[in-house]
């Protein structure tokens, strides 16, 4: 009997809607099975659907007390709800087995999988494995934390699934078989969810359970696990690394030169990484060089990571949005700083709880001056001498423009979440990019 077929003689709950729990949703009534859905949202996204294609699903939305999570044998749920929620861990103390989306996909899936995680630089390296795959001909699904069910991969004929996964989803996940898993970088992040930095890394590595090629990061410990087949990725002293030769640095895998990095289009020593990460995490599937090579140079980067926006009076002003948590702006700092005189950066937001001193340091050495706005601005505003605390991104572009001198570069990478004054990053790195063309 397959696990569709146990899911059909129990009562499923679907908790939380939105991209993951709608996914589900559908999934399951395309296989027969109705479940009820819970939201604590009294319209969550989704709901019209729900209305219109699955009239017959019991919808409870609202309080998660009127849910009656204890009468489910099984519940669905939704990363972004926590397993520490009152109601939820009330069900699990009574014996229901709670999952999320990933586990039921890994229970079904029989795929060949390419896994990832970490802090800071998830989406573009998925992004580009997915490009490496499509230019050498593979079939490959890409989704996960990126915005695509991974329920959907389970009906479509694929040679090889990629995943974004972050921490939330990682939880919930203990059956996902992988060709190859890697954690990225771990730095202080969604400190408000989890009791210490200790649970934060423990929740990455779950990703590493049933993975047959380990990849980790050779300059961050955090992302390493004793493996029998474990790979490092690094700028230096790595099994996959930068390397000078007479005609300039290579990718080099085992002390091979294989591919000058001129042959990437993406700029800064961490997309150099993220390229590394690229083909170590494809290493199982015997993709040839030229398809590496191909993808390497069409595949100019995601909207809002380090996002080139405009060049103005000898100023580049970069949109690096997504830098939601402070390694991701240290990142940015560190890899941008060689192209730049002096980088004029702008920051803050809604910090999450993480410690911000580790920002101190390279904020002294790469930054002209700090533009500091949002609900934790604060926190960053002592960080430099020339420091200047805006209410608005408008205030902060007019500001770095006039202070900035040829050769610099204007930075937006918060270290924050956008909530305190957008509805998401994007839109507040839609609001900076329209700012900037004002110039």
């Amino acid at each position: 009997m397959s696990y569709l077929d146990t899911l059909k003689h129990k009562t499923v709950t679907v908790l939380g809607l939105g991209v993951s729990g709608l996914g589900t949703v559908r999934f399951l009534l395309q296989h027969g099975i109705s479940p009820k859905v819970v939201d604590t949202r009294s319209v969550p996204p989704g709901a019209d659907w729900l209305a219109h294609n699955a009239p017959d699903c019991e919808a409870v939305f609202g309080p998660l007390a009127e849910g009656a999570l204890l009468e489910a044998d099984i519940i669905v749920i939704t990363p972004g709800i926590p397993l520490y929620d009152r109601y939820v861990a009330q069900a699990i103390t009574h014996g229901v087995e709670v999952i999320g989306d990933v586990e039921l996909f890994a229970r079904l899936n029989t795929t060949p999988v390419v896994a990832v995680t970490g802090s800071n630089g998830k989406s573009t390296v998925v992004s580009l494995a997915h490009a490496v795959c499509q230019a050498a001909g593979l079939k490959v699904g890409l989704g996960g934390n990126i915005g695509t069910s991974v329920l959907e991969f389970l009906d479509q004929d694929l040679d090889v699934i990629i995943l974004e996964l972050s921490s939330f989803q990682l939880e919930t996940t203990q059956s996902l078989k992988c060709a190859s898993a890697m954690i990225l970088n771990i730095t202080e992040d969604h400190m408000d969810r989890y009791p210490d930095f200790e649970a934060y890394c423990m929740a990455k590595k779950r990703i590493y359970q049933q993975t047959d090629c380990l990849v980790y990061n050779i300059h961050d410990e955090k992302t390493y696990q004793s493996h029998q087949s474990a790979l490092s990725v690094g700028l230096e002293a790595a099994d996959y690394c930068i390397s000078p030769t007479p005609e300039g640095d290579f990718f080099c895998v085992n002390g091979q030169p294989l591919l000058s990095v001129e042959h990437l289009a993406l700029s800064g020593k961490h997309n150099q990484f993220n390229a590394l990460s690229v083909m170590a995490l494809l290493s199982p599937f015997k993709i040839k060089l030229d398809a590496f090579q191909e993808a390497f140079l069409h595949f100019t980067g995601l909207s809002h990571r380090c996002q080139l926006v405009a060049e103005v009076a000898g100023v580049k002003y970069f949109n690096d949005s997504k830098a939601t948590n402070v390694g991701a702006t240290v990142t940015a700092l560190e890899s941008l700083h060689t192209e730049a005189q002096k980088i004029i950066l702008i920051l803050g937001g809604d910090a999450k709880g993480a410690d911000v001193s580790p920002l101190k340091a390279p904020i002294l050495a790469h930054c002209r001056a700090i533009f500091c706005f949002g609900k934790d601005a604060g926190l960053f505003s002592s960080m430099h001498l020339q420091s200047y605390s805006v209410s608005s991104l408008k205030e902060a572009v007019i500001g770095a423009n006039q202070l900035a001198q040829n050769g610099d570069i204007v930075l937006l990478a918060p270290a924050c979440a956008s909530i305190d004054m957008y509805a998401n990053y994007m839109a507040r790195g839609d609001d900076f990019c329209k700012w900037v063309e004002e110039l």
